[in-house]
């Protein structure tokens, strides 16, 4: 007999289960596609789990595999992450292209007063408009209003001071707009303008609104419970005090009243001293007449 080749008939499970690894996580990753072109804009990494019907670290995991794909590939999109959110935008390299059709530029065009405004912005934010104007030494009414108009900054909030004035800050838009992921990706300022920055803010807070640095920070970072706590504890204040102003109020009404009465009861004794004297004389007076003889 002939030798026989060996067959193996154990399968290569290794292999398999590699494979069907593979096949999951592109599943996921055609889910995430779907949803982000779906969807239009930034995705948080927490709807992306509700997609994926998994924890957040696994959702984070395929929206980074799905970036990276992306950015392999070099095509006509990219997957952009700002902060901890997802958006699929257009490749920079086709903006040629969209802008002869769209017929505007990509980017709105800002002035440098709107420059200026929004980097004083980016760098102090929270921040009230008074506040910005104090650091440029001019009005910024039409500035801010711009770039609310753009979607670069945003209503976050006011400040507890006089006049509740509104606290802006910058949006998505901001970081999309000028390529950076996060805030802690804008390049830092020198010390010195850092320092000014500062000081001006300080100033405006004190100055402007009666509120020292600390106590700004504090307000915005007081949470509702601290909050409720607060009123609560006024609410309790008052309450003390308004019941010692009531208890106060009836001690002294009781002691006029006791007082108003013992003035009563001591005219209605001099009364009936006064009576007795008189029905005790008419008496005497009756008793002499009595044994005196008749003329």
């Amino acid at each position: 007999m002939g030798e026989y080749e060996q067959i193996s008939l154990v399968p290569d499970l290794g292999g398999e289960i590699e494979e069907e690894d593979r096949i999951r996580k592109r599943e996921e990753e055609n889910l995430v596609e779907s949803l982000l072109f779906s969807l239009g804009r930034s995705v948080s990494v927490e709807e992306i789990a509700t997609c994926l019907n998994m924890g957040k670290d696994g959702a984070f995991l395929a929206a980074e595999r799905l970036r990276e794909r992306y950015e392999e590939r070099q095509e006509g999109l990219l997957i952009k992450k700002l902060e901890d959110r997802y958006q699929m935008v257009s490749h920079p390299k086709t903006y040629e292209g969209l802008i002869r059709v769209v017929k505007r530029p990509q980017k709105p065009v800002l002035s440098d007063v709107a420059l200026e405004t929004l980097s004083i912005i980016a760098y102090c934010q929270p921040i009230t408009k008074v506040e910005v104007e104090r650091i440029r030494g001019v009005k910024s009414d039409h500035a801010v209003n711009r770039l609310v108009e753009f979607g670069l900054i945003e209503e976050v909030g006011r400040l507890e001071a006089p006049g509740r004035p509104m606290l802006f800050a910058t949006t998505e838009e901001f970081l999309y707009r000028f390529g950076v992921n996060s805030l802690k990706d804008l390049p830092a300022l020198p010390e010195e303008v850092e320092k000014l920055l500062k000081e001006e803010v300080t100033e405006e807070l004190k100055d402007g609104f009666g509120l020292e640095s600390d106590e700004a920070g504090a307000t915005d970072e007081k949470t509702a419970e601290e909050e409720i706590e607060e009123t609560a504890g006024e609410e309790t204040e008052e309450t003390v005090e308004l019941e010692t102003e009531e208890t106060v109020g009836e001690e002294t009404e009781e002691a006029a009243r006791e007082e108003i009465e013992e003035e009563i009861e001591e005219e209605q004794r001099e009364v009936l001293e006064e009576d007795l004297r008189n029905s005790t004389e008419e008496e005497a007076e009756e008793e002499a007449n009595a044994e005196s003889p008749e003329t």
